[in-house]
């Protein structure tokens, strides 16, 4: 079955000089579990570059049940001398992992839903 991460998870969205951080909050534990398998740092990386160029790195916070993707150059010279400054920016990258579409059965990265 194929299903759109904003249907299985939160999402949440900040800065920090020039780094973007991006945080997945699933709504249950079997949840967490199918998008830890689905969602790689480097599937990710590969949807995420398609706006931003740069490294993803991905940390598990499983007592929270999140993922967080950690994009330490997203933000070229920081927020204030990014290309990409902003609230706006940052909610356009969340809504690019929230729009994924995983494929439940094989667990892994089908396509963006608006692709």
């Amino acid at each position: 079955m194929m299903i759109r991460v904003g249907d299985l998870a939160s999402g949440r969205a900040g800065d920090k000089g020039d780094v973007l951080d991006l945080t997945l909050v699933a709504q249950d534990e079997a949840t967490y579990e199918l998008l830890s398998r689905a969602l790689d740092a480097q599937s990710v990386q590969r949807e995420l570059n398609r706006v931003v160029p740069g490294p993803v790195k991905r940390f598990e916070v499983p007592g929270l049940r999140a993922l967080k993707f950690v994009l330490p150059q997203a933000l070229a010279g920081g927020v204030y001398a990014s290309l990409r400054p902003g609230m706006h920016w940052q909610k356009a990258a969340i809504w690019l992992l929230l729009d994924l579409v995983i494929d439940t059965g094989g667990g892994h990265v089908v396509s963006n839903a608006n692709s």
